[in-house]
């Protein structure tokens, strides 16, 4: 008997010895096999050995794990990991591989993503996906990731939501201070969706329970029905004939609970075994049948070796898996010169695909540690990044492309190592939020700053509102050029209020503007005559003859320059005509035997009369004036007499002592001038004064 077959040859000859024996051998190879591939992937894995006959105890495991559907899963590649190994194990428990699915369908090919990187909306509309393009018990272990994920960022959220409530509203001991609500509307669709996506888990698992309860039922009546067959006075064509459609009726029954899996089989196999002791076969009925069993055993190898062809290595396992149950089930014996033959090609084939899962481990295990070394290195930028902070709006808008660009990279970026793909994403958050926060920070303090902007700004607005209506031309002009000088100088507004107080502080400043410009365009033809009436006054003036009569000649001078200031302004083209006037009339006075100090005070009458229809600033601004020029008379003369002191000669011939001295005795003249005039302005400010006094008195009698 070949040791590597797994069923006894039928010629009722030792059968149970030779069952047991291969069924040991086989065992034994493949988990020697299995070990050794597990310590080439060092994939910590507990992977239970499935046998020919699988024992109580691990049977009664992967129940366990079957049915506890609140157990907290591997993530997905160590998923992967386990099911590729569970595939190599050449022969198969087709009744295992089932009840394994009943909380998870291995078959289904579902493509991975990184739920960590999604916000709550993405995960939302992943598990939708999930439930409507795949088959309800597939994506259980993706469901468990998305439900984690969705619940760690809304802890996030609430925390966030939590401290930014506490920060605008400290502890109060106020029963009607506000309290932290919670409120967040995706978590109630996400628990909703998820409640429904349970709710047909649930129902998928009871009618499949159902489904196994009754291929028990079916199963066990094949039991008994082969067990009847040994009873049966047929010939033996009819009986094997029977025999063979039982078979045919057991391999196209599903699984049943896994409870009874060990039992059933147990019970089918020592029936099978105990028909063939009892029947005694033609040597021609059992050449058929090992020819029939040798001709699918080269469709299992032919099929196996076309899968060592094949890119998808997950694929190629799924399939693999079911051809060792089908050479463990559907496959009857051979004989015996081909069963170590036929073993050592499915064998050699499945080693091949072994081979490939192995090198396709090791390349992503190379993969997976460059992803690390990309993620680390994102984390490590962003980290920069922050730390370089930005100093404008400009260059921060600058900085979020620049994290924005990063993140795509690590949601693009593949897994990392199982051992530190969460600490890498937990770091990647991490320095994102520290990231998130200098933002933050910096915004606030411009928000407060563009606030205080917005305060300057709103306060020169109410300055140019008051002058735009002004009647004081000049000095309301003066006002306005400083507060547009000032507008420029502040900084940025919060952007809602920009345009809106830009445009009202416009619109004060155009009003007060165009009324200047009104007056001032009326005021020019005005200007123009009061030019052509004070050229007459100086033609006049420029014609008087010198009189005998001096004291008549001072009053027509006089009348002349009464005239003359009863003139308002000239164009400012034609100021030059006052300079001439008043050269003119000096002129005059000196002809008419004035000195040019009396001359001068006699013109500062006009200025004295202006001064009485004033107002104090008149008064003020005449003091400051004749003060200042006072002092800068005084320091002229000083630097002159220092300069004569540096003449070597003393000759009063010198022309230039002669220049220097004259220039000294013409600024003490205009020094006398301007002494007088303030003795005028002070005696003028006096009577006014004493007048004032007059009127109050009087009024309060009345």
């Amino acid at each position: 008997m070949n040791k590597n077959d797994n069923l006894p040859q039928a010629d009722g000859q030792n059968d149970a010895k030779h069952l047991s024996d291969e069924t040991n051998a086989i065992e034994n190879a493949f988990i020697a096999e299995q070990k050794k591939a597990e310590e080439s992937e060092k994939e910590h894995i507990e992977v239970e050995p499935v046998t020919d006959t699988p024992t109580v105890e691990g049977t009664n495991k992967a129940s366990q794990k079957a049915e506890d559907d609140s157990t907290t899963h591997e993530d997905t590649m160590v998923e992967e990991s386990e099911a590729v190994q569970n595939a190599t194990d050449p022969i198969i428990d087709e009744n295992e591989e089932a009840d394994k699915d009943e909380n998870q369908d291995n078959t289904v090919e579902i493509p991975e993503k990184e739920y960590e990187t999604m916000n709550q909306k993405e995960l939302i509309d992943e598990l939708r996906q999930l439930m409507q393009e795949y088959p309800i018990n597939s994506f259980r272990d993706q469901a468990e990731k998305i439900k984690k994920n969705f619940e760690k960022r809304d802890a996030e959220i609430h925390e966030e939501e939590k401290a930014k409530f506490e920060k605008e509203n400290p502890p109060s001991d106020d029963p009607l201070a506000p309290q932290f609500e919670y409120n967040n509307e995706l978590t109630k669709v996400f628990n909703d969706l998820h409640r429904t996506y349970r709710k047909e888990k649930g129902e998928f698992q009871r009618k499949r329970r159902a489904q196994q309860e009754a291929n028990l039922v079916k199963r066990r009546e094949i039991i008994e029905g082969i067990k009847t067959l040994i009873t049966e006075e047929e010939n033996i064509g009819t009986t094997f004939k029977k025999f063979h459609d039982l078979q045919e009726n057991w391999r196209s029954t599903g699984p049943i609970p896994h409870d009874a899996y060990n039992i059933t089989w147990e019970d089918y196999r020592l029936a099978t075994q105990n028909f063939y002791d009892y029947i005694d076969l033609s040597k021609e009925l059992r050449d058929k049948d090992f020819e029939r069993n040798l001709e699918l055993r080269h469709k299992i190898i032919a099929r196996a070796e076309e899968l060592g062809q094949e890119d998808n290595i997950h694929k190629a396992l799924r399939e693999l898996q079911e051809l060792h149950r089908m050479w463990k089930e559907d496959v009857g014996p051979v004989a015996q010169e081909h069963r170590d033959p036929t073993w050592e090609s499915f064998k050699a084939a499945t080693k091949v695909i072994h081979d490939k899962r192995q090198e396709f481990y090791k390349e992503r295990e190379k993969q997976q540690e460059h992803n690390k070394m990309v993620k680390e290195n994102i984390i490590a930028e962003v980290q920069k990044i922050t730390e370089t902070g930005a100093k404008s709006h400009k260059e921060w808008q600058d900085r979020l492309k620049e994290i924005d660009v990063l993140k795509e990279l690590f949601k693009n970026t593949g897994a990392a190592p199982k051992d530190v793909n969460n600490d890498l994403w937990d770091q990647y958050r991490s320095v994102t939020r520290e990231f998130n926060r200098a933002k933050n920070n910096f915004y606030k303090e411009l928000k407060d700053e563009q606030n205080e902007n917005l305060k300057k700004k709103m306060d020169l607005i109410a300055i140019a509102e008051e002058h735009q209506n002004s009647e004081d031309f000049a000095g309301s002009l003066q006002v306005m050029k400083r507060i547009q000088a000032d507008w420029k100088k502040i900084g940025h507004v919060p952007r809602k209020d920009s345009d809106k107080i830009w445009k009202r502080f416009q619109k004060a400043c155009n009003a007060f503007f165009d009324k200047k410009n009104a007056q001032k365009e009326a005021a020019t033809v005005e200007e123009k005559e009061n030019y052509e009436a004070k050229l007459k006054i100086y033609d006049a003036l420029k014609e008087m003859l010198p009189q005998d009569d001096k004291e008549a000649m001072q009053s027509d001078i006089q009348s002349f320059m009464d005239q003359w200031s009863a003139i308002g302004r000239v164009p400012y083209s034609k100021r030059f005509i006052q300079d001439k006037f008043e050269k003119l009339v000096k002129a005059k006075f000196k002809a008419a035997g004035l000195s040019e100090v009396d001359a001068e005070m006699l013109k500062y009458q006009n200025k004295l009369s202006s001064l009485e229809n004033g107002n104090e600033r008149d008064f003020k601004n005449e003091r400051f004036y004749l003060r200042k020029r006072q002092d800068e008379i005084k320091k002229e003369i000083l630097q002159l007499q220092n300069n004569l002191q540096f003449f070597n000669s003393k000759d009063d011939k010198n022309p230039l002592i002669l220049a220097q001295k004259k220039n000294i005795a013409d600024l003490q003249k205009e020094l006398d001038v301007v002494k007088e005039k303030q003795k005028q302005v002070n005696i003028l400010e006096r009577q006014l004064a004493q007048q004032e006094e007059v009127t109050t008195e009087v009024t309060s009698e009345e």
